[in-house]
């Protein structure tokens, strides 16, 4: 599990780095970002994962920033999004494909997904992109709270950025040296290496301890200058 450190460094960076400013530019950017590879991949998705639903949804969006993935969304009858910026919420009140949202319910929460209680409110898809193991931690906690959260016969869908193809020579040579090196030295490294991405075999290990029906997780490099990298997404089913 990472450290209670680095989320609570995440979650102030994040609440400081999406001032008005930078979120008014980043809803800005929603108006390109949609002619991107990455958009039609990641709205393809969702699209589909709610479309095959044959009933109105409530769906809840963790880390919704400015709404950006709303419009994509099928069946819904409701959708709550929380986020720790004020300001991207903000945003969010008027996001990309607003026309499209006329009747349904909208909820905008301004909170951190990891404490924020819910009031014992279920919802039949959970998602999150290009938040959860990448600007704020994924863990245990946070996969058994979404597992809780989610109906029965419900859908997660979320990414976390993959770690192993941004280390270094360096870096996997430490890692393999790692084991034999004395405990200070493994202290440094371990505060050097601190970070919310993560491989593979990381979620996996935590996917598998959850109750879920069924999960699978697929790799998307993305080339999109502002989400680039590769991604690690997973389905997961209750």
């Amino acid at each position: 599990m990472k450290s209670n450190s680095l989320l609570q460094q995440s979650l102030r960076e994040n609440a400081a780095v999406y001032n008005a400013d930078m979120s008014l530019n980043y809803r800005r950017y929603d108006e390109q970002f949609i002619h991107t590879p990455a958009y039609t991949h990641i709205a393809g998705k969702i699209s589909a994962l709610t479309s095959a639903f044959q009933r109105p949804i409530s769906i809840l969006d963790i880390g919704c920033g400015t709404g950006r993935y709303f419009h994509a969304l099928h069946n819904a009858r409701s959708i709550m999004g929380i986020d720790v910026s004020p300001e991207m919420l903000r945003e969010a009140r008027t996001p990309f494909g607003a026309e499209r949202l006329a009747n349904i319910r909208v909820e905008l929460v301004s909170g951190n997904f990891y404490d924020h209680e819910f009031g014992g409110r279920k919802f039949d898809f959970i998602y999150s992109i290009g938040v959860l193991g990448e600007h704020t931690v994924f863990d245990s906690h946070v996969a058994g709270k979404m597992f809780e959260l989610l109906r029965e016969g419900g859908v997660c869908f979320f990414s976390v950025v993959d770690i192993e193809p941004r280390k270094n020579a360096k870096r996997r040579l430490a890692e393999v040296a790692y084991p034999f090196l004395p405990r200070p030295v493994k202290a440094v490294l371990d505060k050097r290496w601190e970070t919310c991405y993560m491989t593979l075999e990381q979620l996996t290990e935590i996917m598998n301890k959850q109750n879920f029906r069924n999960f699978e997780i697929e790799r998307y490099i993305s080339e999109d200058p502002l989400w680039e990298g590769v991604h690690l997404e997973c389905i997961a089913r209750k």
